[in-house]
């Protein structure tokens, strides 16, 4: 009889990981930086508009390597960043923007992060009114580098 609650036991707790990981994958993919909007005013603030990214948040720190390989992914990288710091931190801070001139046009810098640590630096242009966030490859490797000795 213990031999049969013992193996119930371990078949549920079996299939709900499953169900967690595959409901992992399926709220990765939901994700996108066009989720992330940074809203400009008197003190630049952000805003996060995405269901998938609150469900990540709530599974926790079993989505982690699922999200540091989202990291990499052009479209998800910024609202990966901020899941993790939601799910490391409880909070993500926001500061900038920082504005330099690159190749005649004005680069405006956002940090995303922890405020007393590593954070996300994000670009932003603006070109006939449309603001294009993007990442720089020396930012992202520091802030996979980050993530992947975080989550060890």
């Amino acid at each position: 009889m213990k031999t049969i609650l013992v193996f119930i036991t371990l078949l549920l707790f079996t299939t709900k990981n499953f169900a967690q990981l595959a409901s992992v994958d399926a709220n990765i993919k939901k994700l996108n930086n066009s989720q992330f909007k940074i809203i400009h005013g008197d003190k630049s603030t952000f805003e996060m508009n995405s269901k998938a990214a609150f469900k990540l948040i709530k599974i926790g720190k079993r989505a982690s390597k699922k999200l540091l390989i989202a990291l990499e992914d052009s479209s998800k990288n910024i609202m990966a960043h901020l899941v993790l710091c939601h799910i490391y931190f409880n909070v993500a801070t926001f500061a900038g923007p920082k504005v330099s001139t690159v190749n005649d046009q004005h680069v405006s810098r956002y940090f995303l992060g922890q405020e007393k640590g590593e954070g996300l630096i994000i670009s932003e242009t603006k070109n006939n009114g449309e603001y294009n966030l993007y990442i720089e490859p020396e930012y992202l490797k520091a802030t996979i580098n980050f993530w992947k000795t975080k989550i060890k």
